[in-house]
């Protein structure tokens, strides 16, 4: 039992746990987040953690100390299944059941997976996670070289650029005629496109995925909608 949980350890979750003392909350505080890690920066995943510019410890929202200081408990590796607004109680993945006074739900969102045949090879991935780049990253160190990025959002020409400055053969899928389409103007798609192009990266727009291919365990590669395949280690 504790008199505020916070679901979800990110940035919102840490912030309103922050807050909360900052503003002179002198009640229990439990912060329950799905991933191992205490809370830390996502934005550098797919930047400088990635292109390991950063190690890991300096993505931390505060040192892991901060918050046995501040008395705000974590559940760490731990994930909510059900909530219980009656009784107001909380179903953990762990079979356990945890009270609270009031309840902050602070999970943000996770990136949508691909739904076509193949999603489920080894080798697909998301950027959204500590874990999610380990692996990635992993499997650069052992050796794969080609690598296909599906979407043309901030995340993946992020992902793109860096993996392309490592020495990867890159390919960019966008679905719609430019990248950034939803949060930019032209001229910024525009800039985006052509410096992605000039360092190497082989950026398509107006592409749209009918498969993923593989070895019946591992990508080996990605079908388009005209037929071409484009060879592929590793998807993001």
């Amino acid at each position: 039992m504790s008199d505020v949980v916070i679901v979800g350890a990110g940035h919102g979750g840490a912030q309103c746990a922050i807050s909360l003392r900052q503003n002179g909350f002198e009640g229990t505080i439990t912060v329950i987040g799905r991933e191992p890690e205490y809370p830390y920066e996502r934005p550098p995943l797919s930047k400088e953690y990635f292109a390991r510019e950063k190690t890991f410890d300096r993505l931390y929202i505060r040192p892991p100390t901060f918050w046995a200081e501040k008395e705000i408990t974590f559940l760490l590796g731990t994930e909510v299944t059900k909530v219980d607004a009656e009784a107001r109680e909380l179903a953990l993945s762990n079979g356990e059941t945890f009270g609270y006074g009031k309840l902050v739900w602070a999970t943000g969102g996770d990136p949508r997976r691909l739904s076509c045949s193949g999603a489920e090879l080894a080798g697909v991935h998301a950027v959204r996670t500590r874990e999610d780049c380990d692996t990635l990253m992993a499997e650069v160190d052992a050796g794969t070289k080609n690598v296909v990025v599906i979407g043309g959002g901030y995340i993946g020409l992020e992902a793109a650029a860096v993996l392309s400055k490592l020495g990867l053969k890159v390919t960019l899928l966008e679905a719609l005629p430019r990248v950034l389409a939803r949060v930019a103007g032209e001229p910024l798609s525009e800039f985006y496109q052509d410096e992605h192009r000039t360092h190497g990266v082989d950026l398509r727009t107006g592409v749209a995925v009918e498969c993923l291919e593989g070895d019946g365990h591992k990508v080996t590669g990605v079908k388009l909608a005209d037929g071409e395949v484009l060879a592929a280690e590793a998807v993001i």
